[in-house]
């Protein structure tokens, strides 16, 4: 050792040690977090696909963190779902968007790409679709399923942009299948 240089105490490599492994282990706590959000997002665009027939998967979005946490409860803060394109025999081809809050969804449903009926605290849907059939408007609460309420109707071009809100809603996905 050499004249004026300090030894470290034991205690502070262990500091150190600790400090280290304690941020590994956030950082892949972190990381089992996003692969968990992928993995469910995922699967529920899959489950919503094969069951309400639609041509392609809706893009679904978990918020809230962490994920695991809501996941391992089987129920989540809020979702976001678009699904762009959809067809439907009265409105055509529609795009929906929908926020979703407090969703009750087990896990093993999940899993299992089985989603039936999903009960959820609040729903906010937004649905577009083309002004060329006028007299679809006549109808437009059907096009918010559910038990949604309009709340909103207005233009944007040749584009029909119908907004509305439901408490307490059974999202019955089995149901979209005949719309």
């Amino acid at each position: 050792m050499t004249r004026g240089a300090r030894q470290q105490p034991w205690h502070d490599v262990e500091v150190r040690t600790l400090l280290v492994t304690l941020v590994l282990i956030i950082g892949l706590a972190i990381a089992a977090d996003f692969g968990a959000a992928a993995y469910a997002e995922n699967a529920a665009a899959e489950a919503m696909r094969n069951t309400a027939n639609l041509g392609s998967n809706p893009s679904v979005d978990i918020k809230g963190f962490p994920v695991l946490l809501q996941a391992a409860k089987g129920k989540y803060d809020d979702l976001e779902i678009k699904a762009n394109h959809v067809g439907t025999e009265k409105f055509g081809f529609v795009d929906v968007a929908a926020t979703l809050h407090g969703v009750e969804l087990p896990l093993t449903d999940l899993a299992n790409r089985e989603l039936h009926r999903v009960p959820v605290d609040r729903l906010e849907a937004t649905a577009r679709f083309n002004a060329l059939r006028p007299m679809v408007l006549l109808d437009v609460a059907g096009l918010l399923p559910f038990g949604v309420v309009p709340t909103s109707i207005h233009m944007d071009g040749t584009t029909v942009i119908v907004t509305g809100t439901g408490k307490n809603v059974l999202v019955d996905i089995d149901q979209l299948k005949g719309k």
